[in-house]
C-alpha cells in the first residue's frame, strides 16, 4: 500500500479514536487529555506507520490540534481573546498533540512492525 494511503487511513482512525473518547461522559475528563495518545497509537498500528510517516503524521496533528484551538475554536464559541492567547493555546495545543500523536503513532506502527 501506498505512504500516503497509509497515512491518510491512520489519520482517519485517529480522528475518530480522539472523538469518541471524548464523548463519554465523566471518562472525557481523563480520556480526552489523553485522546491524541490513544488516537496516535491506534492510527499508527491501523496505518502500520513507519519512522518518517509518524513523524508527517504528528506534523499533521500538530497543525490541525494548533488551528483548531488557537483559530477556529475562539470563533466558534465567540471568545474574545487576545491575539497572544490565541497564539498561546495554538502553540501548546500543536505541540501536545503532535509530541504525543507522533510518538503513539511510531510506538503503535512499531508494534505491527514486530510481528
Amino acid at each position: 500500500m501506498q505512504p500516503i494511503v497509509r497515512l491518510v487511513k491512520a489519520l482517519i482512525v485517529a480522528v475518530v479514536v480522539m472523538i469518541l473518547s471524548i464523548l463519554p461522559p465523566g471518562l472525557h475528563f481523563i480520556l480526552g487529555p489523553l485522546s491524541p495518545l490513544i488516537g496516535g497509537f491506534a492510527g499508527g498500528i491501523v496505518g502500520r506507520l513507519q519512522g518518517e510517516e509518524a513523524f508527517v503524521f504528528g506534523l499533521i496533528e500538530a497543525v490541525a490540534a494548533g488551528f483548531t484551538a488557537g483559530i477556529l475554536f475562539p470563533h466558534l464559541t465567540h471568545l474574545t481573546l487576545g491575539t497572544a492567547t490565541l497564539w498561546f493555546f495554538g502553540i501548546i495545543a500543536a505541540l501536545y498533540a503532535g509530541v504525543l500523536g507522533g510518538a503513539a503513532a511510531y510506538f503503535g506502527g512499531r508494534q505491527v512492525g514486530t510481528r
